[in-house]
This record gives C-alpha cells, sequence and structure tokens, in this order.
C-alpha cells in the first residue's frame, strides 16, 4: 500500500514538472495554466498594478485599475518612421495602455501620422528602419527621471552592429541548448509560481502572512505605506543610492555633462535626418509623493535639468510644477505609471508648448508634408 501511494506520488510529481518543463517553453499551454495570463508586448495586462506582482502581498491589490486597451504601436495606424510626421520615443509610461496612449490622442486629434516605439536609442532605431525620409519631421522624447541620468551619462553614438555569421550546425546547437536551458525558464517559472491556478491563492497568502509577522517584502518594492485601500508601493531604483535615486546628490559638473549629451542628441538628430527634438522629461512617482512617508528632501534634479537645458537652448516640456501642485492623484499608488490626471496634463503642456513654438507649431498641421512634397 506504501509503495503504490509513494508510486502514485512520484508519477504525479513527474508530471507536474514534465507539464511545467514543456509550458514555459510553448506560450499557449504556459497561458492555460495561469490565472492572468501572459501576452507579449502587454506587459500592463494585468488586473492590480505591476508592483503588487513582485512581492504578491494581498495588502497591496489596486482595485481601480482600468484594463490595458489595444497598443497603438501594434495597430493599423501605427505609420511607418518614414511616413511619420511625428515621431514619440519613450519609456513604459509612453507605452501605458491602460488609459489612451500620447501618441494616439495626437494622431486622432490632429489627423495626422504618428509612430510611437518604447525605446531611449533613438540613432540606433531610426537606422534600423532603413530611414530614408529628407521631410522635417517633429521627435518628442519622453523618459521619467530616473532614466535620465543613465542614459544620457555619455553622448549617443551610432554602433554599426557587425555581422556575426553562424554556421548552420552552430545555429541547431544553439536552438538545442536554449530549448534545454532556455534563457527566459527563471523569469517564467517566477510568474507560474505567481499566477498559476495551483499556486497563486497560496504564494499571496504566504507572502501576506510573512508580511504581517516579519515585515518582510521584497527588495523590488523597500519602501511603502500599508493604509487600507490606500496603500502604497515604491520601486527600489527610486531610493538606492543610484543616480536613478531622489537621494543621489548630483554635482554641477555630472548635470552640465547630462544637458551636454541631451543638447548633443538634438543636434545630431537635425543634422543627420532633419528632426526636430523636443523632451518631455517625467518626475518620478516618489519625487511626488514621498512625503506620504517622509519630509525628505529632494534632490531637485528636474529643476537643476531644465536650468541645464535652457542654457543650451534645448526644448523641453516642463512638467514638474504642474504636477507636484496637481491636487489629484496622478500616478497609481502600486504601479509606477501614471493616470488619466497625469496624462490629460502632460498632454496638454505638450500640444500647448508645440503651438506655442514658432520652429515646431506646423507640425499639428496635417498639410506640412503635403506643402513639402
Amino acid at each position: 500500500m506504501k509503495e503504490k501511494i509513494l508510486k502514485i506520488l512520484i508519477y504525479t510529481f513527474g508530471g507536474i514538472c514534465l507539464v511545467t518543463y514543456m509550458a514555459i517553453r510553448y506560450q499557449p499551454l504556459f497561458n492555460s495554466l495561469l490565472r492572468e495570463p501572459i501576452v507579449n508586448g502587454y506587459w500592463d495586462k494585468t488586473k492590480f498594478g505591476e508592483l503588487y506582482y513582485f512581492n504578491m502581498i494581498s495588502h497591496f491589490r489596486e482595485w481601480d485599475l482600468p484594463p490595458a486597451q489595444p497598443k497603438f504601436e501594434y495597430s493599423s495606424r501605427q505609420a511607418s518612421v518614414n511616413d511619420a510626421e511625428i515621431i514619440a520615443f519613450g519609456d513604459s509610461y509612453f507605452e501605458f495602455s491602460r488609459h489612451k496612449q500620447f501618441a494616439e490622442r495626437i494622431a486622432d486629434d490632429f489627423n495626422i501620422k504618428v509612430h510611437t516605439v518604447n525605446t531611449y536609442r533613438p540613432l540606433e532605431y531610426i537606422e534600423s528602419k532603413n530611414y530614408h525620409d529628407t521631410l522635417p519631421k517633429l521627435v518628442i522624447f519622453e523618459r521619467v527621471e530616473r532614466g535620465l541620468p543613465i542614459d544620457f551619462e555619455k553622448k549617443h553614438v551610432l554602433q554599426v552592429k557587425k555581422d556575426i555569421s553562424v554556421s548552420k550546425s552552430a545555429a541547431i546547437m544553439n536552438k538545442m541548448i536554449n530549448l534545454v536551458f532556455y534563457s527566459k525558464s527563471e523569469e517564467l517559472y517566477d510568474a507560474m509560481l505567481k499566477r498559476s491556478y495551483l499556486t497563486t491563492w497560496m504564494y499571496s497568502q504566504i507572502a501576506t502572512i510573512k508580511f504581517d509577522w516579519f515585515g518582510f517584502i521584497s527588495k523590488l518594492t523597500p519602501l511603502y505605506k500599508k493604509d487600507g485601500d490606500y496603500s502604497w508601493l515604491f520601486y527600489y531604483d527610486q531610493v538606492n543610492e543610484k543616480k536613478s535615486s531622489f537621494y543621489y546628490s548630483f554635482t554641477q559638473e555630472q548635470i552640465d555633462s547630462i544637458c551636454d549629451n541631451m543638447a548633443d542628441l538634438a543636434t545630431q538628430l537635425k543634422k543627420k535626418y532633419n528632426m526636430d527634438l523636443v523632451y518631455l522629461p517625467l518626475p518620478a512617482k516618489y519625487t511626488l509623493y514621498h512625503t506620504i512617508l517622509n519630509q525628505d528632501a529632494y534632490n531637485n534634479f528636474l529643476p537643476l535639468l531644465y536650468k541645464g537645458l535652457d542654457k543650451r537652448g534645448v526644448k523641453y516640456i516642463q512638467v514638474y510644477n504642474d504636477f507636484i501642485s496637481c491636487r489629484d492623484t496622478i500616478y497609481y499608488r502600486t504601479d509606477e505609471h501614471w493616470r488619466q490626471e497625469g496624462i490629460d496634463i502632460a498632454y496638454k503642456k505638450t500640444i500647448d508648448y508645440i503651438k506655442s513654438d514658432a520652429d515646431l507649431k506646423n507640425y499639428l498641421n496635417n498639410n506640412l508634408h503635403l506643402a513639402n512634397k
């Protein structure tokens, strides 16, 4: 009897292991096991805020997030880089699809062709698309403040990728190795543990008990406020000792270097591609809402950046003062991204800026390209 039970347990465990092994290599099977399927390109297609999934503690479930909508960049309305009149480069804020995306609003409001992409390297992206158009274009480059010191630590230089040829046998071998030692396996095993029908409830219960009894929380969300339906989570890169942090003390030399490199990118885009660049630097969530936890002094990165860009004649949209003075909560409490109120402020400021700038205002006129042809 004992041997029979042991055999059943071994076979059951073996079957679970085999299914799990196959599932992370075959997405339809993988998603069939999850309470919240993973959709390629839709990292924001989740029930709760993204920060909740780093720890799965039940106190940090934010229930009022709207569902993700079809993304503009995957639709037939997305113009090619060559055909677009406006190109929107940015990070996950521009890509965030729980609200109508920035690029889609411009395309709809002004009936012009827009191309948007999540990248911080415009030069490489433009070259990768075999860009050949010579007509003037407007580039809007959005970046949350914590990314700017990293993205512009050095000048943007076009990196020419070398074509490394691989023999057919080596290519087959590489595929076989990747099949066995799948490069994304750790990430997918983690997702399955947190989201599968069998383990989600148990994982969340254990995580919540560890938090309640021992104060344990993921290192990815080290600062938080537990306050019923008004609980908050903050991402680690805003509160560490690195350049992305609210607390990092920049020297004037560092600020000058960042501003010089931002000015240099604007110059390169104009000279190489006849593109006019305007930056949209966004305040980080902790910058706006750290007062929920403390009264620590801000390192003043954005005001210092504005001053440096003004000195160099670089075009940018200033939203820091508008965000900090807004009475509405403009970022989600357990997600890093903006609510509708934040998008509305940034969008209005951007459009007003473009309309008021003599060099840029014509880009909102859909006859501009026709006039240049």
